[in-house]
């Protein structure tokens, strides 16, 4: 492995040599996780593969946790903090069109986020941390979170208790970020992604011909007019020291050029970085889809029906400098680059992060950052070397939080 041990203790470069020995071992788990994808609340084979590989390491095991879901416990040798490492275990809907010799192998299901790198990165750390519980002040909880695309598998998880017996008292979690160079570790402090709602509008009007637009109440046209006007929302109506977008993703109307069709429907996408203007947007959609549907003469006869999804992923500063800290001492400041600003995606940890402090750190992965392979991607294969840096940081955490950080 060509790796530079820049680590600034000897603790730290045992950690290194650690995860190095174990690399080749992480890469078998990630590639055979990546062949056989599932869907969410479908990840029967993967949470099979997850316990029996806790269990042989010793490890306290429970399954069946929202569904699909995996948790392990690892006690220490000495009093300390409970400190949770979650890992996403679905995969996507999406043809793979790599050619790599691992590929899937279930058709129309694909590794496309790098769900099975954060899989593979956890069972590579438990492992050297079962090997190493005389350095563990406390206890760890290693979480394996069925369906965070889009199915709430998180909050799931949440209510289920996952958080208690024993109460965690910090969680990290990393995402693969291809816009990182491999070797960096991108940190930020506050927000890091977005909250995200959806919402499902149907506006009825009057159906009519085509020739005699007068005789109707134009749907089409309605719709056209609120989802221009939702954009006002945010070019008028949002601090522009804020954040927020509003996508309308899909608009289905009418089924022939010379008809003038009684119903539009229209659905979209809330992304926002602080509550206050989660709520704030919200309203101003519902007043604004209203109030141009009356005016126009048309009925919202699914009435907003907004749905609240992610909250923003809002990292704990102090625990987050902490693990800045640990990250830099393993492989050097170089490796830590501090985000100006967060993406606009979202993450159900944030569902996590709503109850416990913790952070939420992304990984470079990138072997070409400048045009980088997008995440989502039909041939989305991150650079498994960048798991030498993330299961480091996990061991480096796990060793390293001998206390709750106040």
């Amino acid at each position: 492995m060509d790796i530079k041990k820049t680590s600034n203790s000897l603790q730290s470069t045992y950690i290194v040599e650690q995860t190095i020995g174990i690399y080749e071992e992480a890469v078998r788990l990630r590639r055979m996780i990546h062949e056989n994808p599932e869907l969410g609340f479908e990840e029967h084979k993967t949470a099979e593969i997850i316990a029996n590989y806790l269990q042989d390491l010793g490890i306290e095991v429970t399954t069946g946790v929202a569904k699909t879901g995996v948790v392990g416990i690892l006690h220490g040798e000495t009093e300390g903090p409970v400190l949770a490492f979650r890992a996403d275990i679905d995969a996507l809907p999406i043809q793979e069109n790599t050619d790599v010799s691992y590929k899937s192998k279930n058709p129309g299901v694909m590794h496309a986020c790098g769900h099975d790198m954060h899989t593979a990165m956890l069972l590579s750390a438990a492992k050297v941390l079962s090997q190493n519980k005389q350095h563990i002040s406390g206890t760890i909880k290693f979480i394996f979170q069925p369906a965070e695309e889009m199915k709430g598998g998180g909050i799931m998880m949440v209510e289920e208790g996952v958080l208690t017996n024993p109460t965690v008292d910090h969680i990290f979690a990393f995402h693969v970020w291809p816009e990182l160079a491999t070797g960096k570790y991108g940190f930020r402090n506050g927000a890091i992604m977005a909250s995200m709602d959806t919402f499902d509008v149907v506006l009825k009007g009057k159906q009519g011909h085509g020739a005699a637009p007068h005789q109707g109440v134009d749907a089409i046209v309605g719709a056209a007019h609120v989802v221009t006007a939702l954009q006002t929302i945010v070019s008028r109506e949002t601090d522009p020291l804020d954040s927020a977008v509003i996508t309308i993703g899909t608009i289905e109307a009418g089924d022939g050029y010379n008809i003038i069709p009684e119903k539009a429907r229209f659905r979209g996408t809330v992304r926002t970085l602080n509550a206050n203007t989660r709520k704030e947007v919200a309203i101003s959609i519902q007043r604004i889809i209203e109030g141009v549907a009356s005016a126009l003469k048309l009925e919202v006869e699914i009435n907003f029906n907004y749905t609240a999804g992610y909250p923003v992923t809002m990292n704990d500063p102090k625990f987050n400098e902490h693990a800045a800290t640990i990250a830099t001492d393993l492989f050097g400041e170089d490796s830590v680059q501090w985000l100006s600003k967060p993406s606009m995606a979202s993450e159900d940890f944030s569902f996590y992060l709503d109850q416990v402090p913790g952070t939420f750190v992304f990984l470079g992965v990138g072997e070409n950052p400048e045009d980088p392979m997008k995440l989502h991607s039909d041939v989305f294969l991150p650079d498994e070397k960048a798991m030498i840096q993330g299961i480091s940081l996990i061991v480096g955490l796990a060793i390293n939080t001998t206390g709750k950080i106040q």
